[in-house]
């Protein structure tokens, strides 16, 4: 009879258990995996470009996702003459894991820039002085109509 009674108290407190936990805790749900919303881009870990072929005028979008705290340096993009920067843009993982960003190449006197032949085929990004690999990215001899004029010789 003692048996019997310490049987159905345990089964008595496992259904309560289970009870409690479903209306108090709720139902144990599984979310989808989480998936790369930069999978397909043109990457080379936490850093990735929207595309590897870009017309004259387009803008270069950076997305910049998952930087460890160690990661620290520039994003450094070099020309298809492979000895000028274009721009540098710094990161630092430890203040900032995550960032998107973007810059539209383009003539320049300034930066002895002169015409769109100087900014023609394939550019480089390297992310000193981390071990990451260098992304690269061309800038092909297209440009739209409403684009045409600001691309003119300018020295």
């Amino acid at each position: 009879m003692k048996a019997k009674i310490i049987g159905l108290s345990i089964a008595g407190a496992a259904v309560a258990a289970v009870v409690f936990a479903f209306f108090f805790v709720g139902p144990i749900e599984t979310s989808p995996p989480k998936t790369d919303e930069f999978e397909d881009w043109n990457r080379s870990g936490p850093f990735a470009i929207d595309k590897s072929e870009y017309r004259i005028g387009d803008s270069v979008f950076i997305a910049v996702s998952g930087l460890g705290p160690t990661d620290i340096g520039n994003i450094v993009f070099v020309m298809p003459n492979g000895t000028t920067q274009y721009i540098s843009i710094p990161f630092d993982g430890s203040e900032k894991t995550d960032f998107n960003q973007y810059f539209k190449p383009s003539i320049s006197l300034i930066r002895k820039i002169c015409s769109i032949g100087d900014l023609l085929g394939e550019w480089t990004m390297v992310f000193p002085p981390t071990s990451y690999s260098p992304i690269k990215f061309k800038i092909i001899n297209e440009t739209s109509p409403s684009q045409a004029t600001y691309f003119e010789r300018v020295c």
